[in-house]
């Protein structure tokens, strides 16, 4: 199949670029391991000067991150015996023993049922990572352990930090050497370097920092604990993110390396809170408010990030969708990715189905 094939669903993204609803984008469509169409479009960057949109853009994933490095880190650790879902968070956080976070467990927080609230500033009170690492540790709860779904940052935060004392590995050492490059994911990383940060899209015009931000987390509490943390943080291209999605369609291997097992994969990408809303370990499920209008089969799972990053994997269809967006560039006062994700995912399906 072509990628002309594909042009109607492309031609999407180009009519929102046109009528200036996000300055680019780069978008792959991936079927039974090969990929359908790879474009860019755009400007990676329209202030204080244009640049122009490429394959190579690396992009702030957000919190893309939570499944790609902290969940998958997590079921790496739960293979090799060293982690169990049903574990409280303070076996290896010891800090929230005396709180009434203590019996909070890794599968909670894994699924955003922790009774954690979905985000804080917690860089106002500190900037560093252990400050602000201490900020969520004495974040009181909002509602019972296990009783509510809550879509929490803060959660992740703490699963970092769970495998930064695990493993006595920072978190982007351990996502690297296990993840990243066994996957050959040489365009992904945390706190991109002077190269890396001339291919990276701009984010949010920021006064905290005084300027565009561009190849740097554009979350401020992920910069201020140094550009790495469980919630955010990642930098990639969408050819680095189909060898991971592909991966996962894979049952855990790609290109004869093996990640995670296959049964850490079912249970990974499987509905894991049925009676409270559509959440995996890591990932959004098929039903989930981001996903409910969208022609995937209901095994279907993936991510969105408020940069205006998703990614979704559908094992039905073997189909992988990935859709990169700078929306929140020079403002964060749009939200029209939300219905130009729908229109292309659905579009994609349609001729896919239709073929």
């Amino acid at each position: 199949m072509s990628s002309k094939n594909l042009e109607s669903a492309t031609n999407i993204i180009k009519q929102y670029i046109e009528g200036n609803k996000i300055p680019g984008a780069v978008s792959l469509v991936a079927q039974q391991g090969e990929i359908l169409s790879l474009k860019s479009f755009g400007y990676s960057q329209i202030m204080p000067h244009k640049e122009e949109m490429t394959l190579d853009t690396l992009f702030d994933l957000a919190s893309l991150t939570k499944p790609i490095i902290t969940a998958t880190s997590i079921m790496i650790l739960v293979d090799r015996g060293l982690i169990k879902l049903s574990d409280a968070a303070s076996k290896f956080i010891e800090d929230l023993l005396n709180t009434n976070r203590k019996n909070i467990t890794i599968k909670e927080l894994l699924t955003h049922t922790s009774g954690l609230p979905d985000w804080r500033a917690l860089y106002l009170n500190g900037h560093t990572y252990n400050k602000i690492l201490n900020e969520v540790i004495n974040t009181e709860l909002q509602y019972k352990p296990g009783s509510i779904y809550i879509y929490s940052d803060l959660g992740y935060i703490l699963l970092g930090e769970v495998i930064r004392r695990t493993t006595s590995m920072e978190l982007h050492e351990f996502g690297y050497t296990n993840i990243l490059q066994p996957l050959n994911m040489e365009n992904s990383l945390f706190n991109p370097d002077k190269l890396h940060k001339n291919r990276c899209a701009a984010t949010e015009f920021s006064v905290l920092r005084d300027g565009v931000v561009k190849g740097e987390v554009h979350d401020n509490n992920a910069y201020y604990m140094g550009g790495v943390s469980g919630h955010a943080g990642l930098f990639s291209t969408a050819k680095d993110l189909f060898y991971l999605c592909q991966m996962f369609l894979n049952k855990g291997t790609f290109n004869n390396v093996k990640i995670l097992s296959s049964e850490a994969v079912e249970t990974m990408t499987k509905n894991a809170i049925k009676s409270l809303g559509y959440e995996s370990l890591g990932f959004f499920i098929k039903g989930n408010s981001s996903s409910k209008n969208y022609l995937l089969s209901e095994n279907a799972f993936g991510h969105t990030g408020f940069t205006g990053t998703c990614f979704w994997i559908d094992p039905n269809l073997e189909l992988i969708i990935i859709l990169l967006t700078n929306r929140i560039h020079p403002t964060r006062n749009n939200n029209y990715h939300i219905a130009l994700r729908t229109e292309f995912i659905n579009e994609v399906v349609s001729i896919l189905k239709t073929r």
